[in-house]
């Protein structure tokens, strides 16, 4: 039986680099080994692509430094990519010393799961793991993902997007505040392009707002502010049905946050934060989550695998649609093979379907 190389991709220039780190060495240490060879393929901050052997030292440089320090290592704000012959040359050299077959991109955020990789793929003829190019696109972004559940008739929370211009802009921000005064506080506000909570800020105070868009604007310059819902934070894993079969959901999982709200160092550091799987829900809730878990995949037009979350409201059990991640982690905490794992189906075997979904899958457009 002949054993395919699968290019387990991380790092890359995003805020969410040091958590790739842990998520690249669970599909090294845990895809079956009878059926694949997975070979790491690390992409520095500045772009750059390096092989297995540069890969395995930098994983070995990663995981000496104290935990905190390599989980909150990202890029900043205003960091400049390397030359674009370099990056070329760079990615030419990686896919040559790693000769995969196909490619598991693990490399969470931006130049990751918003599309730009899928596009690189794709245009290279490379079989990979996940999402599409526009499917990842939108996944990504808060508010055209938000945009294309509403379309669908997906319940959400209320929520607000305007861009940096429109924010800086006087006439227009005076209509922004009346439209964010009509939200109850609390509120969340959100960069639309961001995953892991990055950017993050929840205001309680009106007094507060102008300053969290002004953090929320350091990560992308369209932002988005919902309102809050005194609810519990439940999230269910998806995959791709196997051989033309419909999508499958996990029993869904709660979260209990350690701190305000579930924000990066609550999910990598500081180790506070609980999950229950299953979570306690009624039946009829849980099926419920589910089906609108399926629902948000298949809207997207979502391949290979996803994590959805939702909230629960307090008081009413009412169901509210949060957000898609086309590119959940697997690190220690991650939800999403946990929950899968509750259902029945193991790490070694969920990560042996994920890799099995892409080589079914046809390149677009061949």
């Amino acid at each position: 039986m002949s054993v395919s190389r699968v290019g387990v991709v991380f790092g890359g220039p995003s805020r969410e680099f040091g958590v790739s780190f842990l998520s690249a060495r669970c599909l090294l240490e845990n895809l079956p080994r009878e059926s694949w060879e997975p070979v790491p393929l690390f992409v520095g901050k500045d772009g750059l692509w390096h092989g297995p052997a540069a890969a395995r030292a930098e994983m070995e440089r990663c995981f000496a430094r104290p935990a905190r320090e390599a989980l909150l290592d990202g890029i900043v704000a205003g960091s400049a990519p390397a030359p674009f012959e370099e990056t070329v040359a760079s990615f030419a050299a990686a896919m040559r010393e790693a000769r995969p077959d196909i490619l598991f991109p693990i490399n969470h955020g931006t130049f990751g799961e918003d599309g730009a990789h899928q596009g690189l793929y794709e245009s290279f003829g490379i079989p990979y793991v996940g999402f599409g190019i526009a499917a990842s696109a939108v996944g990504m972004d808060k508010i055209l993902m938000k945009a294309a559940f509403a379309a669908a008739g997906l319940p959400q929370v209320e929520y607000v997007p305007f861009s940096r211009a429109e924010w800086g802009s006087a006439g227009r921000r005076h209509l922004l505040e009346e439209r964010l005064g009509m939200l109850h506080l609390p509120v969340f506000v959100k960069p639309s392009c961001a995953g892991s909570s990055v950017g993050i800020t929840k205001v309680k105070h009106e007094r507060d707002l102008p300053k969290a868009v002004a953090v929320a604007l350091e990560v992308d310059h369209r932002v988005l502010v919902e309102e809050g819902v005194d609810a519990r934070e439940i999230e269910c894993s998806v995959l791709e049905g196997e051989e033309g079969k419909p999508t499958e959901a996990s029993v869904p999982g709660e979260i209990i946050p350690g701190h305000e709200f579930y924000d990066y160092e609550d999910k990598y550091i500081d180790d506070r934060s609980r999950s229950v799987i299953p979570a306690d829900l009624p039946e009829e809730i849980r099926n419920e989550i589910r089906g609108l878990a399926i629902a948000a995949f298949d809207t997207l037009g979502g391949a290979g695998f996803a994590r959805v979350d939702f909230f629960v409201e307090r008081g009413t059990n009412r169901v509210l649609l949060n957000e898609l991640n086309s590119l959940p982690g697997f690190t220690p905490i991650s939800m999403f093979p946990k929950m899968w794992e509750a259902t029945g189906l193991p790490l070694p075997s969920l990560l042996d379907r994920l890799v099995r979904s892409a080589f079914r899958r046809p390149l677009r457009g061949r």
